[in-house]
C-alpha cells in the first residue's frame, strides 16, 4: 500500500483526527487516544504552554493511503517535553510506517536537556512489535515511570453522601466562573503562585474545544464562593464512553469527600447520556477506592543523544 505523509492543518485535520480516534477505539485494547486527550492537547495544553498553531502543527505527522484515509499518526500533548504517541488504524497494522514515524518524532519532538537531545515515546504494554523497533533504534524502557489508564463500568449506583453544610454542587453551565475555575485548577495541580500558573485564557481556550460541554464540567463551590473541587467529563457518544480530564481538589479541602462527589456527579451525568463505562488517565489509589480498576499501562521509553 502506498502511503503519503502530510503535516497537520488545523482547519482541515482537527475533526479528521478526532473522528479517526473515535473510529479506532477498541474497549479491549486501547491502542489510541480517546477524544478528550486530542481536544485537551489542541486547546488547553497548547494555550497553557503558549504554543502557536503553526508551531504545534509541525509536530503532528499524518500518514494517509491513496484514498486519503488516515493510516497512522504521530501526536503529542506539549511541544518541548519529548512526549510522543504513535496512533494507528489496526486495519492496516501490517503497513504502519513505524520507522518513518520514529524519524519524524526524532526530528520534530526531541527536547534538549543537559547537552542531550531526548525523546520519550509512549508504547502500550504488550505491543511487542513496537517495543522491538524502539529497542533496535536505541530506546530504553524506563522502570521508574509509566502511564496508567483506569476504568469503571456504569452498571451500579453512583449516589454520594450529602456535601458538607454550605457546599454546593454546580456545573459551568450553571455558573461559568472561569477565573475561579482556573484558580482551582492551579491550586489542585500545584502551580498556583508560580511562573507556570495556568491562566484563564487557557480555560477559555478549552471551552472552545468542539467536544467540551459546560454541563459536564462540574465543581463544588465552598461557602466563601471559591471553587474547591472539580471534575470535567467528556462524552464520546459514538462509543458510549466517558473520560475524566481533568480532576482535582484544592489541597486545603481534601479529605472531605468532595473529590468523590464531583467524580460521581460527572459519572452520573454521562451515564444519563448513555455511557456504559468511564475512563481516567490515572492509576492513583483514590480512583481505585471509588470503584475504578486499572485497565492498561503505557511504558515510557527514552533515548538520549549527545548534541
Amino acid at each position: 500500500m502506498k502511503l503519503e505523509f502530510k503535516t497537520y492543518n488545523h482547519d482541515t485535520d482537527f475533526f479528521r483526527i478526532r473522528d479517526f480516534l473515535q473510529q479506532t477505539y477498541d474497549d479491549k485494547d486501547l491502542i489510541n487516544w480517546t477524544l478528550e486527550r486530542w481536544n485537551y492537547a489542541a486547546f488547553f495544553i497548547r494555550d497553557m504552554f503558549k504554543i502557536t498553531i503553526e508551531q504545534w502543527s509541525k509536530t503532528i505527522g499524518i500518514w494517509e493511503n491513496e484514498e486519503g484515509e488516515i493510516v497512522s499518526l504521530v501526536l503529542n500533548e506539549a511541544v518541548g517535553r519529548g512526549e510522543t504517541f504513535f496512533q494507528i488504524n489496526p486495519i492496516y497494522k501490517d503497513s504502519i510506517p513505524f520507522e518513518e514515524m520514529f524519524e519524524f518524532a526524532e526530528k520534530n519532538l526531541q527536547f534538549e536537556h543537559e547537552e542531550n537531545m531526548i525523546l520519550r515515546p509512549r508504547i502500550r504494554a504488550g505491543d511487542s512489535r513496537l517495543e522491538k523497533i524502539a529497542k533496535d533504534r536505541g530506546y530504553v524502557k524506563r522502570e521508574d515511570a509509566k502511564e496508567t489508564t483506569s476504568l469503571i463500568t456504569l452498571d451500579r449506583d453512583f449516589s454520594y453522601p450529602y456535601l458538607p453544610e454550605g457546599y454546593t454542587m454546580k456545573s459551568m453551565a450553571d455558573d461559568d466562573q472561569v477565573v475561579k475555575r482556573t484558580k482551582a485548577f492551579a491550586r489542585a495541580f500545584g502551580n498556583w503562585g508560580t511562573k507556570d500558573e495556568v491562566q484563564p485564557s487557557s480555560y477559555l481556550a478549552l471551552q472552545k474545544a468542539p467536544d467540551y460541554r459546560r454541563d459536564l464540567d462540574v465543581y463544588v463551590e465552598a461557602p466563601d464562593g471559591e471553587i474547591v473541587s472539580f471534575c470535567l467529563v467528556w462524552y464520546d457518544e459514538k462509543n458510549k464512553i466517558g473520560i475524566l480530564e481533568p480532576v482535582g481538589t484544592d489541597p486545603d479541602y481534601r479529605q472531605k469527600g468532595l473529590a468523590k462527589a464531583t467524580n460521581y456527579e460527572a459519572i452520573n451525568r454521562v451515564k444519563e447520556e448513555g455511557a456504559k463505562k468511564v475512563y481516567v488517565g490515572d492509576g492513583q489509589q483514590f480512583y481505585l477506592s471509588i470503584g475504578f480498576q486499572h485497565k492498561q499501562y503505557n511504558g515510557i521509553w527514552e533515548k538520549k543523544v549527545k548534541k
